[in-house]
């Protein structure tokens, strides 16, 4: 089994934030659930993403997972197209808008594979999925060339300088919270203006959020129970550990 088939494997058995909500998989109930305690986590992605902003603009989704932000942006008004990898994502993806009676497109594709039949869009998202994948450089490429001229890329991979990099360097934590992730990559400031040179790109922000804080047995039960070492920071100190220390490295591009 090569990489990419490994990936393929890994991502339909454990789909994205599958096991984030306790109502029946493919229900209303159960996305909302999933939808709620995502924004929970990480409320920094509805300013990152800016869902309201896409209104009748073209959306490309690299890396759907269960649709949490595919519904968010269709309920805001964008023509949206989503793609992964997996098939068993793309089909809960499709449930998830039939079942809330959202519009919207999805495919089974590989970011690294010639995209140009789905046509040019306003926005190519993608969050925490190409670090998925050993030929970062293709991915972006080929996301360049969906692009319309001036059309923005919102995207956001592992932050090489941060905390969580620094435990599982330390073998005290792993880049996903399943076993087993077969390719995972992180990236520094540097990194990221070496992958987004002019004159294809120019950056328009780049900062770092997100450092999940909670002991993860409690975490799994529904309950959000900090880390000892946190709990005994101040909220000033959380929210310095997450601008410096965030594993989240979200970047605003601009097609030149």
């Amino acid at each position: 089994m090569n990489l990419e088939q490994r990936i393929v494997e890994y991502w339909n058995a454990r789909p994205c934030n599958i096991n984030h909500g306790t109502s029946p998989i493919g229900t209303k109930e159960f996305f909302a659930e999933v939808s709620k305690r995502r924004f929970l986590v990480e409320p920094h992605m509805r300013e990152f993403a800016g869902y309201h902003m896409w209104q009748g603009k073209r959306v490309l989704e690299i890396g759907t997972g269960i649709g949490t932000e595919a519904e968010e942006f269709s309920k805001h008004g964008a023509e949206y197209v989503g793609i992964d990898i997996s098939d068993v994502s793309i089909g809960l993806c499709k449930q998830r808008f039939n079942v809330l009676g959202l519009p919207g497109e999805f495919h089974v594709r590989n970011v690294q594979d010639d995209l140009s039949d789905l046509g040019q869009f306003d926005l190519v998202y993608s969050c925490g999925v190409i670090h998925h994948f050993p030929n970062i450089e293709l991915s972006l490429d080929n996301m360049h060339k969906a692009l319309t001229p001036g059309g923005e890329l919102r995207l956001l991979v592992y932050a090489k300088n941060s905390w969580k990099m620094s435990m599982i360097q330390k073998g005290l934590d792993q880049y996903e919270a399943q076993d087993a992730c077969p390719y995972a990559q992180a990236y520094s400031r540097e990194d990221i203006h070496k992958l987004l040179p002019a004159p294809n790109w120019t950056i328009e922000r780049l900062r770092q959020s997100h450092c999940f804080m909670y002991n993860v047995e409690e975490y799994k039960k529904g309950n959000y129970v900090l880390e000892p070492w946190f709990a005994a920071m101040s909220e000033e100190m959380r929210d310095a550990v997450k601008e410096y220390l965030g594993w989240h490295m979200m970047v605003k591009a601009r097609k030149l």
